[in-house]
């Protein structure tokens, strides 16, 4: 069974048509690269799985469990969750806070004042956890607010991973990041991806092709292709419509 099976997947807005019957099939444990062109639908796409959008059409399977048309709360209770473009974080709240805020979702614990003490003391070490896992320890007690923006990011992927989703979606999660930081994230999202599913649509083809098992290029709504990294760097039809000179 797949992570994610994806049939016939349409979105249209009024007569426009957004992403255009796309079939995809993302295998358990892999990295799963989407690139494209800027217009594409990737964004929209992503709305499609997370729940953000529902589809005019076609299926989405997650492990073999429909979700399409469920919001994104119902969804990530199933076990998908997403980041975004721009980091989303509690600003005003403690990197620890940050992430225990995520693991009551997994604990569901909630801000009540009837919680249960083992929900919240599996949070406060779930978050113990993921702090270590993305590096941020020593900034624990720093508004998020405060840290470098690719601290920020590293703490939207722990916040991510934190309410225990076994497939992950990460929408550039390198966008705006020096060669240190890329290199920095790289070693993170590798570290995220032991024992998960991850998609991620990114632009930097060097991220891209050092990270995924296979990419899927998407192209007008459409997916022309989907590969190992070696066959889409070749692939005549993926060169015209989007690498170019980066194929090299």
């Amino acid at each position: 069974m797949s992570a994610l099976s994806i049939k016939g997947l349409k979105k249209n807005f009024g007569l426009a048509e957004v992403i255009c019957g796309v079939d995809l099939e993302v295998e358990k444990g892999e990295i799963h690269a989407v690139i494209g062109p800027n217009g594409a639908g990737k964004s929209t796409f992503f709305n499609l799985l997370s729940g953000a959008f529902s589809p005019t059409e076609g299926e989405i399977l997650l492990n073999g469990e429909r979700i399409e048309g469920l919001g994104p709360e119902k969804i990530q209770q199933r076990g998908l969750t997403r980041s975004f473009q721009v980091s989303n974080v509690f600003v005003n709240l403690s990197v620890f806070e940050n992430i225990r805020c995520a693991c009551f979702k997994k604990e569901r614990a909630g801000y009540v004042f009837w919680r249960s003490a083992a929900g919240v003391k599996k949070a406060n070490e779930r978050a113990e956890e993921v702090l270590e896992m993305i590096g941020l320890q020593a900034l624990r007690e720093v508004p998020a607010g405060a840290l470098p923006y690719a601290s920020q990011r590293a703490l939207e992927i722990g916040m991510t991973i934190a309410c225990g989703a076994d497939v992950v979606l990460l929408d550039e999660p390198t966008a705006g990041m020096s060669n240190t930081e890329t290199s920095q994230a790289i070693d993170l999202i590798r570290q995220v991806a032991k024992g998960r599913t991850l998609m991620i649509v990114e632009h930097d083809m060097g991220v891209v092709f050092e990270l995924a098992d296979r990419i899927s290029v998407l192209v007008y709504g459409e997916i022309i292709a989907t590969g190992k990294p070696e066959s889409i760097r070749c692939d005549p039809r993926v060169k015209e419509a989007y690498l170019g000179e980066e194929a090299a």
